[in-house]
């Protein structure tokens, strides 16, 4: 409600104006009434009312001297005169301290009550016109981040316009950057223990992206100085950040690895990070996100979990000769499939290996280069499956999965695990009809005995008199697989079944002879395409 004060010599006027007007109901109260300047002024600071009556002749102070004390003090009100003298210079001299209405006297309760409803009306109007103003702020102040992430997103896109002073627009907006040695982070996210289509991923991955900028920042705010942005831009996290005169690349390296431990620490993650070179200019933002880009091509053959600097990129030679016509390449997926026609399974696995080496080593084509050329060797092997080998149909079938998985294949490395995974299940499905050799049904049936034990090559050579080179080649020639990744296949399918049980992921591990749990759900993983965690709620 809003609050009225009344100063009134006339105790009999002044009663009047109190008792004859409901004022509860047009949502006023009267919170006092004074019978001199005087007490109307100590009313006024104990009171602070909105709007006050007065009348102009009053002891000790008059109404407009009552007016200008209270304005001078900071008192904020509205005013309205009430006189008995309609001489024009009182009206003027009230107008010129402010008053809003001016009523000659006699006058009736009705004008009285007219001309406070008229000033509330003005009041109501200055508050919605406030309320108005700082929603508008309040608003402005919520979108920023939202105006800051659409600039930085569009600075990432394009060089900037002619006569685009990007200098002022960090001053607008509150960018915490300057103008000079810039550069960009990119922040990429490993795995999730979510299926990328369930809503679940899609909730947890907004979370977690919330959470992880939150500790980017927080790591690494100190390291420039607080002149850094993070920002979304796309699916992706990066920052954009003016990099200190005497920084190092050693030193940025630690930092991130740190920025890794925190991901880890807090959030469960593990991230892949890589870095920019440092521009002297911020328009020169563009340049620097896609070298960022660039440089995270490292993760695909060097693994996840990296640091990858543009300033050590080994940049390709765009000169270099497309991956489909490398003639190596070619040369070796013709030995594979001759290996395997000939049943020569050890010399295929190693064939393979050489395949995969030679990528890794010369690290010189894009992915999806990669991808292709690896789709295409899939493609071939299961048209070799498929006349070799006519009644396999659930192998084909895999076949076809595989193809299927290959775009979305991250690293070299789950490239490989594919690859092997067909070799194992020609050279299986190819030797259905053969007894195993006596060596390695025995090596085999250790296995089955002592897998949650800490047991190795050498120990089952031992255990099966045999040298660890020569158990090895029985392994590639009769399963098409080395004894190692054989041990993990093995450990990997008896940790389904307890999970299935739902075991603890931990527990698992134990059960099933690792020690780490860390190195348990990488194995698991790789030979099942998900986390322990995504397969015990499937």
């Amino acid at each position: 409600m809003l609050k009225l004060m009344i100063a009134e010599d006339e105790l009999s006027f002044r009663q009047g104006i109190i008792q004859m007007i409901d004022w509860s109901f047009y949502g006023i109260e009267i919170v006092g009434d004074a019978m001199d300047g005087r007490e109307a002024i100590a009313l006024m600071r104990e009171k602070k009312p909105d709007i006050l009556l007065t009348d102009i002749r009053m002891p000790y102070l008059n109404g407009l001297e009552l007016i200008q004390t209270a304005q001078d003090e900071g008192l904020s009100f509205f005013s309205i005169i009430l006189t008995g003298y309609s001489d024009f210079n009182y009206a003027r001299d009230a107008v010129r301290y402010g008053a809003s209405e001016y009523l000659l006297k006699p006058c009736l309760p009705e004008d009285i009550l007219q001309a406070i409803l008229t000033v509330k009306e003005k009041i109501d109007k200055d508050h919605r016109n406030g309320s108005s103003l700082e929603q508008l702020n309040q608003n402005w102040n919520k979108n920023i981040p939202l105006l800051k992430n659409q600039i930085l997103n569009e600075w990432l896109s394009s060089p900037p316009l002619p006569l685009e002073d990007r200098g002022q627009v960090l001053d607008e907006v509150g960018i915490s950057l300057t103008t000079s040695r810039i550069h960009i982070g990119l922040l990429r996210i490993d795995s999730l223990d979510r299926r990328k289509d369930s809503k679940l991923y899609k909730r947890d991955m907004a979370l977690i992206r919330y959470a992880a900028i939150n500790i980017l920042t927080e790591t690494l705010l100190p390291l420039f100085h607080g002149l850094i942005e993070p920002i979304r831009y796309g699916e992706e996290i990066l920052w954009l950040a003016n990099i200190p005169e005497n920084e190092t690349d050693a030193s940025l390296k630690d930092k991130m690895e740190e920025l890794q431990r925190n991901m880890e620490t807090f959030l469960k993650i593990s991230i892949s990070i890589s870095l920019s070179s440092v521009k002297p200019s911020l328009d020169e933002v563009h340049t620097a996100y896609l070298e960022a880009v660039e440089a995270m091509a490292g993760r695909f053959y060097q693994g996840k979990g990296g640091v990858f600097l543009f300033s050590e990129y080994d940049q390709r030679n765009l000169n270099h000769v497309s991956i489909l016509e490398n003639e190596e390449l070619h040369q070796l997926e013709k030995e594979i499939r001759l290996h395997l026609e000939n049943q020569l399974y050890e010399e295929a696995l190693d064939d393979m290996d050489q395949w995969l080496n030679y990528i890794r080593n010369t690290s010189q084509y894009e992915k999806a280069e990669v991808n292709l050329r690896a789709t295409i060797f899939i493609l071939e092997l299961q048209k070799f499956s498929q006349e070799r080998i006519p009644t396999a149909f659930e192998w084909k079938d895999n076949l076809i999965n595989w193809v299927e998985q290959v775009p979305s294949i991250e690293t070299l490395e789950e490239l490989a695990t594919i690859m092997q995974k067909i070799i194992q299940n020609i050279v299986e499905i190819d030797s259905q009809q053969k007894p195993l050799h006596r060596t390695v049904q025995a090596a085999l049936d250790w296995i089955i005995m002592n897998y949650n034990t800490s047991i190795s090559l050498e120990s089952v050579a031992k255990e099966t008199y045999v040298s660890n080179t020569y158990l090895s080649s029985l392994f590639k020639q009769e399963l098409g697989i080395n004894f190692l990744d054989y041990l993990h296949q093995y450990r990997v399918e008896k940790a389904k079944e307890l999970l299935k049980q739902n075991y603890k992921i931990f527990a698992v591990a134990k059960l099933v002879g690792y020690q780490e749990e860390r190195h348990f759900r990488t194995t698991f993983k790789k030979w099942t395409g998900l986390t322990p965690t995504q397969y015990q709620k499937k």
